[in-house]
């Protein structure tokens, strides 16, 4: 007995139509959720801090030799430039100093902007990553629903050679 394979045109094209645009929008839901999600967990810096990271851009090397000073060389210097940035740091308490150092640290290549981009790169990501889920689990549903169809179509054609023999 030859294999019977499904006939493609037989298959509901329909429903894999609806199982398509609901993989896509499930996607874009779901992922509309997690970028505000983060957007909320993760607001844009506040006008000072920008004003303040932009400030660590421009004056990079200065910062960056300033918060490797020894105390009192840190001192005499914020007093010879007098920004607040270097009165406050060397005011600052050890806690306050580490996270003074970290955003120094991170805003050597800022922009304004890049909180925007990062966001929409995110919901890219994302949006990927959950259409491509979709995409795979939509395959497996048309490949189950071609099998079953093959199987019932065997089945069918068996038990009727099974009656004709009788």
């Amino acid at each position: 007995m030859e294999e019977i394979e499904p006939i493609m045109q037989e298959i509901e094209d329909k429903k894999e139509k609806w199982i398509s645009r609901i993989s896509l929008w499930v996607s874009i839901i779901l992922t509309t959720i997690v970028v505000y999600w983060y957007y909320n967990n993760n607001p844009p810096d506040s006008p000072a801090v920008v004003k303040m990271r932009m400030f660590f851009k421009e004056y990079n090397r200065d910062v960056m030799t300033f918060i490797d000073l020894p105390r009192d060389e840190m001192i005499e210097f914020a007093y010879k430039k007098k920004h607040p940035f270097y009165l406050k740091y060397v005011k600052a308490t050890e806690v306050e100093k580490a996270d003074l150092r970290a955003l120094i640290h991170i805003s050597t290549d800022y922009t304004p902007n890049q909180y925007w981009f990062n966001l929409f790169f995110a919901w890219v990501i994302f949006f990927t990553t959950f259409w491509f889920i979709g995409l795979m689990v939509e395959a497996c549903i048309v490949l189950m629903r071609r099998s079953s169809e093959a199987r019932i179509k065997k089945y069918k054609l068996e038990k009727e050679q099974a009656e004709k023999e009788q």
